[in-house]
């Protein structure tokens, strides 16, 4: 494994994230529109996502292998193909084995787009900032199952499994390790609790969404909404940048967004490129690169996010 792309590898295990620059782009030589593009399988994305994964593209089956975010895109039968702002969430959260790595490459940000800025917060550290200070809506949302849906044409998909996820070890669940977390607001649904724990569940859920998403500001919970302001991160991606981010550690959001009038459309257009890979395989081409460089010593790697944390 080469040097550059283990290390590549090594940032998004470590910070959950990375963005990678200069990355050529997908139009046509002279050409700068939509419907000037090269083949989904040749886009710089599709390559990137082939050279960390071992070669594959995963979870492509409701929105392809290569799935363009722009407005208006597939007759906005998802939130993320309009203008309007996104919570901070996990993609795919409805897959029994959700997507491992996400990569989204800005092709076209125009100058006269008001806001689009991307955020991403690491709810892998949320979750233990949440058994600090919620201890109680920490338990219930290791205990209270959510549902995951993906409810339209050609889809029918649910999963029911907990917020948080903890290692099965023995002890106090104070003490052990968090392994993953599942957030997903936008595709969420019906609750399937006993009627004794609805209460509980959606005041501890409150409480993480306070923890995790900037735009909700509750006075009397500042020490929640304090870790929010502080930790998400927020970036108007530039063309030629590829954000690549663990999806089973980090969530990722977007500002709401508007395109001042009076200008050209193209200075209005709002375009990422993004594609998924699977975890397993990802692993898998970082650990072979881990082998190769330390061959008989033992890494800790924390928060990869799929319930393992120790790398041979």
């Amino acid at each position: 494994l080469r040097d550059g792309l283990f290390n590549l590898l090594q940032f998004i295990i470590r910070d959950g994230a990375v963005i990678v620059s200069n990355t050529p782009s997908p139009f046509l030589e002279g050409k700068n529109d939509d419907n000037n593009m090269i083949e989904d399988e040749s886009m710089p994305v599709a390559k990137l996502a082939k050279a960390i994964s071992g070669g594959t593209i995963s979870h492509g089956m409701l929105y392809g292998d290569i799935f363009h975010v722009r407005t208006g895109e597939r007759n906005s039968n998802n939130i993320a193909y309009t203008s309007s702002a996104l919570r901070p969430h996990q993609d795919l959260a409805y897959y029994e084995s959700t997507p491992g790595m996400q990569l989204l490459h800005c092709v076209a940000m125009g100058d006269d787009v008001v806001g689009g800025e991307s955020t991403m917060i690491d709810a892998m550290a949320a979750a233990y900032q949440l058994r600090e200070l919620r201890p109680k809506s920490f338990e219930i949302l290791t205990k209270c199952s959510a549902t995951f849906v993906k409810q339209r044409d050609g889809a029918c998909m649910t999963y029911r499994r907990p917020h948080i996820v903890l290692a099965e070890d023995r002890g106090s669940i104070f003490d052990r390790e968090i392994t993953a977390v599942h957030w997903s607001p936008p595709f969420e649904g019906p609750l399937c609790l006993p009627p004794d724990d609805v209460d509980d569940y959606y005041e501890a859920y409150a409480d993480f969404e306070r923890l995790l998403n900037i735009s909700v500001d509750v006075p009397s919970e500042k020490d929640l909404a304090s870790y929010a302001d502080e930790f998400t991160w927020e970036r108007k991606l530039k063309p030629g940048e590829v954000l690549i981010f663990n999806n089973r550690r980090m969530l990722h959001g977007r500002n709401g967004f508007t395109v001042a009038g009076g200008g050209r459309a193209e200075n209005g257009r709002r375009h990422l490129v993004g594609c998924y890979t699977n975890i397993d395989d990802t692993l898998n081409t970082y650990r072979v690169g881990l082998r190769e460089r330390q061959p008989c010593s033992h890494v800790s790697v924390l928060n990869v996010g799929n319930g393992t944390t120790i790398v041979p």
